[in-house]
């Protein structure tokens, strides 16, 4: 009733905040319409084109957020939520991610500047000839993966290569003297055996142990490792080992150079070193 006295109020002229007013309506209860009652609104299919076009770019794996920053890039001005909207429709969105209770023994590190904390891991790739390992060790400022081996084995030689490959295409080498750089890991056989530790030490890289059956004290690589697999792994089969590590090899490319990050202002690791480059030059 109180609906209809406004509808009739500013029919005959009366600003609607004074119908309201005096009706004594709120406006959410004024413009509220009960679910199903609304009339659907028509897709756009110039950007269902362009959102299909960005998602078959990206394997399918990117959300409504994602997608948006994507088009904006393409010069595509869209709001988030018509996206969604469009997604559902489509039937075509992402299921949530159900958060569960963290457990952490340690302060999580937000680095500030690149190769000052970098966290590395193991995580397994099933194929038809057996398990493959992949060590792969981050950098928690761009989130970029500095250092991986792929291999059919998991063990102190495998992570200690790893390391090597890492430090060498950071630093060419070894860690300068006066550089501190920490490498968070868990407490796995790999990484306590005096081989790991040893290269660890040779290369002037600080060694940091997570604690016990803790992964939210390594937020970087566990994030990673569970992108690589919803967003590789899950989705092949892999005959061989050889067909892992090639889908390994691209999937690594398509992760630094392509892949957005919500946490890197949207941009991929490469794009966001990049512009902190083109940053101090412009200083300078």
């Amino acid at each position: 009733m109180k609906r209809k006295l406004v509808g009739k109020m500013t029919a005959e002229g009366t600003p609607l905040p004074a119908a309201l007013k005096a009706a004594e309506l709120s406006s959410s209860s004024y413009y509220y319409r009960p679910a199903g009652t609304r009339k659907p609104k028509a897709l756009d299919m110039e950007l269902v084109a362009a959102i299909t076009a960005v998602r078959q770019g990206h394997n399918e794996v990117y959300g409504y957020r994602k997608i948006t920053q994507s088009l904006k890039t393409q010069g595509i001005t869209v709001n988030a939520k018509k996206v969604l909207r469009h997604l559902r429709i489509l039937g075509l969105t992402q299921p949530r991610k159900v958060k569960g209770i963290r457990w952490t023994q340690m302060e999580v590190i937000k680095s500030e500047t690149p190769d000052s904390y970098w966290e590395a891991d193991f995580t397994y790739v099933w194929t038809g000839q057996g398990n493959a390992y992949l060590c792969a060790i981050i950098d928690g400022w761009d989130r970029d993966i500095v250092g991986d081996v792929f291999s059919d084995r998991c063990r102190a030689v495998e992570a200690a290569e790893a390391l090597e490959r890492a430090v060498m295409r950071r630093f060419g080498g070894k860690v300068p003297e006066g550089h501190h750089l920490t490498l968070r890991v868990d407490r796995g056989s790999q990484f306590r055996a005096h081989r790991f530790r040893e290269t660890a030490r040779l290369l002037n890289v600080r060694l940091e142990y997570a604690g016990i059956k803790c992964p939210e004290d390594k937020p970087y690589i566990e994030s990673f490792n569970s992108s690589y697999k919803t967003e590789e792994i899950y989705r092949n089969e892999y005959r061989s080992f050889q067909v892992a590590k090639t889908g390994w090899e691209t999937y690594r490319e398509w992760y630094r150079n392509d892949r957005l990050h919500q946490s890197l202002d949207y941009m991929s690791p490469v794009q966001y070193a990049q512009r902190a480059q083109n940053s101090i030059l412009l200083v300078a």
